[in-house]
């Protein structure tokens, strides 16, 4: 089975305003999108970090510091073709206790899964373990943040938050429940450090001594290094990537206006013993138009596969940020 991950998808005020349709007074982000939702779609499963909370109501509609996007953001998603988006970031809690509901709802009322927030405990049981059969390869996917900004979560509501406890025993549960694959999502680490720091060692440490195969992060909005190896101890290959920097956003700050799509393969070997394996692990670049937010897959682009063509001034930034991505260890080597 093949899954692609990209990084945290955000929604500033500019970018609300991009979406507006003036003819039907509607939004829709599906125009960010255009060019890598064949790419997007081109999976079993793909999954992204939704950093914004949604919001039905127009006057709520805002960016930065506390996000709240309208409906049609989630529409955009969708239809890009993404399955899973996680929830749990440091602004999930921005808009409050209805914040937390409109974003469940409206993820789920596009087809899409929230996963690491929760209505209540209630909607917690049934929820939190998302186990999956995909052509016979059963995959856990957890989620957690390392906080919500100082905004407490009231009202019944459950934010998953990073702790030792808590993902030993998911992964726990996970096992036992016949998972194949272990993935754990987390939202942690500096913002725009260009390299991961000793928090973020010591949770990815934790979460792969716990059990885990898999562990993609966000929240630095830069991209950090990936890295894939095998476990001597289990005997197991492990793969980390640390950050997938912004897929989408409106962050003009140095190296935070791109990330990359990370592709990995899935596959299950019978034997004597059954063999698990992560393959063909590859990753591509992507860069955002500050014009009008699209997101522009660097090497299509450069093989004149999609019907733009950006400014020198702007095509020169671009290609400043693939030089960078390359120098990334476990960045840029493989391009799929």
């Amino acid at each position: 089975m093949r899954i692609l991950f990209v990084g945290d998808l955000m929604c500033h005020s500019s970018q609300i305003s991009s979406y507006f349709d003036s003819k039907t007074k509607t939004y829709n982000s599906f125009k960010s999108f255009e060019y890598v939702a064949d790419i997007l779609q081109n999976a079993n499963l793909t999954l992204g970090n939704l950093e914004t909370t949604i919001s039905d109501t127009p006057s709520e509609f805002s960016g930065y510091p506390r996000f709240a996007s309208p409906i049609g953001y989630v529409h955009g998603i969708k239809k890009a073709g993404f399955d899973i988006v996680s929830t749990a970031n440091n602004h999930s809690a921005d808009t409050g206790s209805k914040g937390i509901d409109t974003t469940i709802r409206s993820v789920l009322e596009n087809g899409m899964v929230p996963i690491g927030t929760y209505h209540s405990y209630e909607d917690y049981q049934n929820r939190k373990d998302f186990i999956q059969d995909v052509n016979g390869i059963k995959i856990a996917i957890y989620n957690y943040t390392y906080s919500t900004n100082g905004i407490p979560v009231r009202d019944g509501r459950i934010v998953r938050l990073l702790s030792e406890e808590q993902i030993k025993n998911d992964v726990s549960f996970a096992k036992e429940n016949g998972a194949h694959f272990i993935i754990l999502w987390y939202h942690y680490g500096t913002e725009y450090s260009e390299t991961p720091d000793k928090t973020q060692s010591k949770w990815v440490n934790l979460g792969f001594e716990a059990g885990a195969d898999i562990i993609i992060g966000g929240h630095p909005h830069v991209v950090q290094k990936l890295d894939f190896f095998q476990d001597q101890k289990a005997n197991e290959q492990r793969l980390v990537a640390y950050s997938l920097g912004n897929f989408l956003s409106a962050q003009n700050r140095k190296f935070t206006d791109g990330g990359v799509i990370l592709s990995i393969t899935l596959s299950l070997e019978l034997g004597k013993e059954l063999v698990k394996k992560i393959e063909k692990v590859r990753t591509k670049s992507v860069w955002v138009d500050p014009r009008n937010y699209t997101i522009i897959p660097i090497q299509n682009y450069k093989q004149r596969e999609i019907p733009i063509q950006l400014p020198k001034h702007l095509e020169k930034r671009m290609m400043e940020y693939e030089s960078y991505l390359k120098k990334i260890p476990g960045i840029g080597a493989n391009l799929f």
